[in-house]
């Protein structure tokens, strides 16, 4: 590297460190985490970027990553992450090895103790966070193509910036932007076109032994009683459910299965309750624009064995509100609220339902609920 190449290697890592804890690093309830690269990762158009821009408020690029980000974990509930014991549609659905949980992403399902929380993994602009994970493991819930600040972070990541954490990526999808730590070792498995990673110091290998050998493909519903891609809900009358899964869905992917999450008793009637108190209607939607939502969520109402779906259309201009209940209802921040609860997060949005779901600007590094 050139003289002129370390000052401002020097000097971009002054002004990062000058800066990191000032709000605007953290847009999210989730807390993103650090990046890495000496060479810049792969970005995806910048016109993709301006939704989150637009909706979030702040300079962030779309990473096209394996792995995803955020190094502030958000706690699970091991109360309400239990999978559910009956069938649906006629499959047995498999329970989790006591003090473990299913976490499902694209084709494969696979088992996380319950102590594990959620976040994003670190990525490529890692030196931008400022901060530890609060948490000594977590799930990775980033999409494929992540939001990244536009900075240029060191390769060599220090270890109390990196989580132990379990991420699914395509096969294809290999660099971090970063480099393991002495110490720190990845167990992984390959199965139906994607890879299960584990990051881990070798201390808890055995642990991540154990996440790579629950690893299954999704088949037609995942544990958590999701199916493995969208269906259309219809309309039908609801009853107030025992149980709810959480189901949201890559529309770009063919309605690809990317996270799943089951309220079990008390924990499921706030879902439901935002639901019914939706008004009756459509949208909001943006008739200004037409781009099409990257996510959704459906929502299964379970009482007993028997499922009625309800949408959630969130992340596009138009068409968005809350499609299967008794006629169609409005998108509300009570439903944005409801249904967004970790490993279900918000990727982008569109005015006003965008502005409803996304969450709000925090310059706290734990949010949770």
């Amino acid at each position: 590297m050139t003289e002129p190449d370390d000052r401002a290697e020097r000097a971009l890592r002054d002004a990062l460190g000058a800066h990191a804890n000032e709000p605007h690093f953290e847009p999210l309830r989730l807390n993103v985490a650090a990046k890495p690269p000496r060479r810049l990762p792969r970005w995806v158009p910048a016109a993709a970027a301006l939704v989150l821009v637009a909706v979030v408020g702040i300079p962030l690029m779309l990473q096209s990553a394996g792995s995803g980000a955020p190094t502030a974990g958000v706690p699970a509930d091991a109360q309400a992450e239990r999978a559910p014991r009956s069938t649906a549609a006629g499959y047995d659905l498999p329970t989790a090895t006591p003090g473990w949980r299913w976490e499902s992403h694209r084709v494969l399902s696979y088992q996380v103790p319950t102590s594990w929380g959620y976040g994003w993994a670190p990525a490529s602009d890692w030196c931008a966070g400022g901060q530890q994970t609060r948490y000594g493991a977590i799930v990775d819930v980033a999409l494929g193509d992540r939001p990244v600040r536009m900075i240029l972070c060191p390769r060599a990541i220090p270890v109390d910036q990196l989580p132990m954490f379990v991420t699914v990526r395509a096969a294809d999808a290999t660099d971090r932007g970063w480099d393991l730590p002495s110490g720190w070792s990845i167990t992984s498995k390959a199965m139906s076109g994607y890879v299960l990673d584990v990051v881990h110091p070798d201390r808890e290998a055995r642990v991540a032994d154990e996440i790579v050998a629950s690893v299954r493909p999704i088949g037609e519903v995942d544990p958590n009683g999701c199916p493995a891609t969208a269906g259309s809900p219809v309309r039908s009358e609801v009853v107030r459910p025992d149980r709810v899964s959480l189901c949201q869905y890559d529309l770009a992917k063919t309605r690809q299965l990317v996270a799943s999450k089951v309220l079990v008793g008390d924990t499921a009637q706030p879902v439901f309750e935002a639901l019914t108190a939706a008004p009756k209607g459509v949208g909001p939607d943006d008739p200004s624009c037409q781009a099409v939502g990257r996510t959704d969520v459906i929502v299964r109402l379970w009482k007993g064995s028997t499922a009625t779906d309800v949408g959630v259309r969130y992340s596009g201009c138009q068409g968005n509100g809350v499609p299967g209940l008794d006629g169609a209802r409005k998108l509300t921040k009570a439903v944005c609220q409801a249904v967004m609860v970790p490993p279900i997060t918000f990727t982008t949005g569109h005015g006003q339902a965008g502005r409803l779901c996304a969450p709000d600007p925090t310059p706290s590094a734990s949010p949770s609920r």
